[in-house]
C-alpha cells in the first residue's frame, strides 16, 4: 500500500525556492503564501515572498513585505537596495533614494547603490548632490565608465564643461566602442567653443551608432556654430527622419531658420519649444490656444510671459496688433520687474501680476508665439518704434544721479547679462573690455543690476555714475534710458528696453548671437534705432569696440 508522505514546512520552502529559481513564479507563489500566514515574522520568507511580488509586478505588496523585514533585521543592504530598485520603477523617487542611501550606510562599499542614487538625482536635476554621490563611488572604482561618465555629465550641468570633458576622454581611453562617450564629449567641447573638435567627437559617435538621430542634431549645433548653415540643417533634418519625436531638433532647426531669415518655416517651427527646452513653462488650460486661426471679435484673450525679459519687450508690441481684432478684452499677465511700467502702457489692456488669478477668457497664447499667430515675415515686423512710451511713466521717485551740470554726451552702458542664460559665457563681456571707452571724455551712466565690488571700484576710477541700487524694476530703468542719449549694451533685456523705447542703442553681438538678430546684418528689422557692432572671432570684443569708438568720436 502507497505510503503519502506529508512535506514538513522546511521542505516546502526548499521546494518554492526551486520553483522561484527556475522561473515557476507562480508555484512558488502558492507555497510562500502558505508559509507566511504561519511565519509572519521570519524575514527569510518575507525576503522571498517580497521578491516573489516585485517580480510578478506587484510593487506594492513586494515593497510591503521587504520593508516588514528590514524593521525586524535591518542589516540587509541587499533587500534596501530591492526596495530603492522598486520605488524607482515606481517614481517615488524620493522612498528610491532614502532606500539607496540606508543600503549604503549599512554597506559603504554597496557599489551599485551609488550608481542607482547617483543616476536617479542626475535625471531629477540635482546636479550637485549626484556629482557628490558619484565621487564617492569613484573612489571605489577608479576605473568605473559609469561613474566617470556620471562625473562628466553632471559637471557639464553645473556649467563646468573643462572638467567634464576630462572626464569623458577617460571614458574613451577605457572604451573606444561607446558611442555616448564620444556624444558627450562633443557636448563639452561644444560648450568650450571648439566647434571642430566636438564635430569629429560626434563623428565618431555616429560611426559607432549611425541609427541615433539626437547624435545628427548635435552635431548640427556644431556646423551650425561654424556657420555651416547648410549642413546644420542636413543634420537636423536626419535626426527628425530618424527619430521624428525628438523635440529638440525641430527646435535647432527653427532657431536656424530664424536666423536666416526664413520667418515662415521658421516660426512655425518655434512652436516645437514646448516639448523641448521650454517644457518647464508649459501651461495648461481647458481654453483654447489661440495661433491666429479664430476670430478674437468679442472675445477675452489672455498673453502670458515666458522664457527672458528681453523676449517679452520683443513680443509686447504686438499687443498693438490683438486691439485692432477688436477682442472684449485683452490680459496680460507680466513679471514683477514689469509690473509697473506695462500698468501705465495702455489702459484698455488689463494687466495682471503673476502670482493673480487669471480672470475668465476665451482664448490664451503664450507671448512669444504672437509672432507665429500673426504669421510675421521679416517685411512684416510691426518695427514702428517707440511702442513704450515715456509721456506714460510717472514722475521720478528716485534721486535723480542722470541730471547733469555738464553738455558732455551721456552714454548708458551694460556689459553683461544674467548668468544664467545659456549663452551668457558668449554674449556677455568683463567690466575690463570697456575701459578705453571709459577713458573717453563723455558722461557714462552703468545700467547693470547686479555689480560686484571689484565692478563698482572700477566704475569709481572712471567716474561712471553707478545706478544698480536704484533699479528696482524697469520702470525706473526706462526712465534713466530715456534721459541718455545713446545705450551701449551686449545682448541684454537693457537692449530691447532701449529699442522699445526709441532710443539709439549700439548693439554689441558676439559671433555666436541669438537668432533674433540674425546673420551679418547691422541694423535690426525689429527694433530701428539699434545699430549692431558684431564680434569677427568668438570672444573677441575688441574690434567692435573700436568701432564704437570710432562711431562716437565722429
Amino acid at each position: 500500500m502507497a505510503i503519502n508522505k506529508v512535506k514538513d514546512d522546511d521542505e516546502i520552502f526548499q521546494e518554492s525556492i526551486r520553483f522561484h529559481q527556475s522561473g515557476k513564479l507562480n508555484d512558488a507563489q502558492k507555497g510562500f503564501e502558505y508559509l507566511i500566514k504561519k511565519y509572519p515574522n521570519s524575514p527569510d520568507l518575507l525576503n522571498s515572498v517580497g521578491t516573489l511580488n516585485l517580480q510578478l509586478g506587484k510593487d506594492k505588496n513586494g515593497c510591503e513585505y521587504l520593508e516588514k523585514s528590514l524593521k525586524i533585521n535591518s542589516n540587509q543592504p541587499m533587500i534596501s537596495f530591492n526596495l530603492g530598485n522598486s520605488y524607482l520603477h515606481q517614481k517615488n523617487y524620493s522612498k528610491a533614494i532614502n532606500f539607496f542611501e540606508i543600503t549604503i550606510k549599512k554597506a559603504p562599499n554597496y557599489l551599485d547603490a551609488y550608481k542607482k542614487k547617483g543616476e536617479l538625482l542626475t535625471n531629477l536635476n540635482h546636479h550637485k548632490a549626484a556629482l557628490d554621490c558619484f565621487k564617492k563611488a569613484i573612489q571605489l572604482a577608479p576605473e568605473d565608465k559609469v561613474i566617470l561618465n556620471g562625473i562628466g555629465v553632471n559637471l557639464l550641468e553645473l556649467e563646468d564643461a573643462n572638467n567634464a570633458l576630462i572626464y569623458f576622454k577617460k571614458c574613451i581611453s577605457i572604451d573606444e566602442t561607446i558611442a555616448i562617450f564620444y556624444n558627450n564629449a562633443g557636448l563639452a567641447e561644444y560648450k568650450i567653443n571648439a566647434f571642430k573638435e566636438s564635430i569629429e567627437s560626434f563623428n565618431e559617435a555616429i560611426k559607432l551608432s549611425p541609427n541615433t538621430g539626437y547624435f545628427y542634431s548635435n552635431r548640427g549645433l556644431s556646423y551650425q556654430a561654424l556657420k555651416k548653415f547648410e549642413s546644420a540643417l542636413q543634420d537636423f533634418n536626419k535626426c527628425i527622419s530618424s527619430e521624428p519625436d525628438y523635440p529638440d531638433a525641430y527646435w535647432n532647426k527653427s532657431l536656424i531658420n530664424l536666423f536666416q531669415g526664413n520667418y515662415s518655416e521658421g516660426w512655425e517651427l518655434y512652436e516645437h519649444r514646448w516639448k523641448s527646452f521650454a517644457k518647464k513653462w508649459v501651461r495648461s488650460y481647458s481654453e483654447r490656444l489661440w495661433l491666429g486661426n479664430e476670430s478674437l471679435k468679442n472675445k477675452i484673450i489672455f498673453i502670458y510671459p515666458e522664457q527672458g525679459h528681453g523676449d517679452f519687450i520683443q513680443c509686447y508690441r504686438y499687443i498693438a496688433l490683438l486691439k485692432k481684432m477688436q477682442p472684449k478684452k485683452i490680459i496680460l499677465e507680466v513679471t514683477k520687474p514689469f509690473n509697473e511700467l506695462i500698468s501705465f502702457q495702455d489702459d484698455e489692456v488689463e494687466v495682471i501680476s503673476s502670482n493673480t488669478k487669471v480672470p475668465k477668457f476665451d482664448f490664451y497664447c503664450p507671448i512669444m508665439s504672437l509672432p507665429y499667430a500673426f504669421k510675421t515675415e521679416l517685411s512684416s515686423i510691426p518695427n514702428k518704434c517707440p511702442y513704450l512710451f515715456s509721456n506714460k511713466l510717472k514722475p521720478e521717485k528716485q534721486k535723480d544721479k542722470s541730471k547733469s551740470k555738464t553738455n558732455k554726451l551721456k552714454i548708458g552702458v551694460c556689459w553683461s547679462g544674467n548668468p544664467l542664460h545659456k549663452n551668457d559665457h558668449n554674449r556677455s563681456m568683463s567690466i575690463n573690455d570697456m575701459l578705453e571707452l571709459f577713458s573717453l571724455p563723455f558722461e557714462y551712466h552703468s545700467l547693470q543690476k547686479e555689480v560686484s565690488q571689484e565692478s563698482l571700484a572700477i566704475l569709481k576710477k572712471f567716474n561712471v555714475i553707478d545706478h544698480h541700487l536704484s533699479l528696482e524694476n524697469f520702470f525706473i530703468t526706462a526712465q534713466l534710458i530715456n534721459k541718455i542719449d545713446i545705450i551701449i549694451s551686449v545682448d541684454t533685456v537693457i537692449a530691447h528696453l532701449a529699442g522699445a523705447l526709441g532710443k539709439k542703442t549700439f548693439l554689441l553681438l558676439p559671433d555666436k548671437p541669438s537668432f533674433l538678430w540674425m546673420k551679418d546684418r547691422k541694423n535690426s528689422p525689429w527694433y530701428p534705432t539699434i545699430k549692431i557692432f558684431r564680434q569677427e572671432t568668438l570672444g573677441d570684443w575688441k574690434k567692435p569696440l573700436k568701432e564704437i569708438i570710432k562711431d562716437l568720436k565722429s
